[in-house]
Order: C-alpha cells, then structure tokens, then sequence
C-alpha cells in the first residue's frame, strides 16, 4: 500500500512528467518509478527525487499538484496494477530527445510521446 509520501511524490511525477499523455502513458510514469523502487512505498520519493533522473525535479514547475484527486487516483491504480505496462522499464524519454544512456538499454515500448526501456 502506497504510503502518503509515496503517493505524492507519484501524484508529482505524473503531473509534471506525463500531464499530456494517455492514461496508458501516466500509468507507464508510475510502472517506471515502481520497477526503480523494487514495489517499495518507501523507495519512491528518494528515486522520484534522485539527482537528475526525472526532467521536472531539475526545472521544479512547482511542489504541488493542481489536480491531486485525478492523479492521486491514477497512480493508485497504477501501483496496484498487476501488469506493467512498460513490460519492467526503469528509464523512459520523450520521443523528442536521443539521450547517451539508451545504448545501455532495451527498448520496452512506446506509449504516447515516451519510449520507455529497461536494461539489457
């Protein structure tokens, strides 16, 4: 069960990583942070917050969620999803940049504007 830190620290993630995506992309948001916190509530604020892993922790848009009960509710439903829809991602980007680490990784899937991948 998410704790009430976890669940903010996704409710942030989600709003300002995948805002403008499908649902299926914002769940793909959480299904990353969850593979990277080993589906541990406590690991998730300090891998939302690690040191330039998520674009929206180095620019801060805000510490606060403008709709919390819809993205509250979505990553509920996300962490408590049996499937993974990233098929086990730990690192994703939009489809507009090339980062240096995918040479590392295995391309998982593409959902909405994010390509998600996992280790090789």
């Amino acid at each position: 069960m998410l704790t009430e830190a976890a669940l903010m620290c996704l409710v942030l993630a989600i709003e300002h990583e995948s805002a403008g995506e499908p649902m299926l992309g914002q769940y793909g948001v959480v299904h990353t942070i969850r593979n990277r916190a080993k589906y541990n509530p406590d690991n998730v604020c300090p891998v939302v917050f690690k040191p330039n892993q998520f674009s929206f922790t180095i620019t801060m848009p805000g510490d606060t969620a403008t709709d919390f009960a819809k993205y509250a509710h979505i990553a509920k439903m996300a962490w408590d999803s049996p499937a993974d829809v990233t098929v086990g991602a730990t690192h994703y980007h939009a489809i507009y940049v090339k980062p240096y680490w995918i040479k590392n990784m295995k391309r998982t899937v593409k959902i909405g504007n994010h390509i998600f991948y996992r280790s090789k």
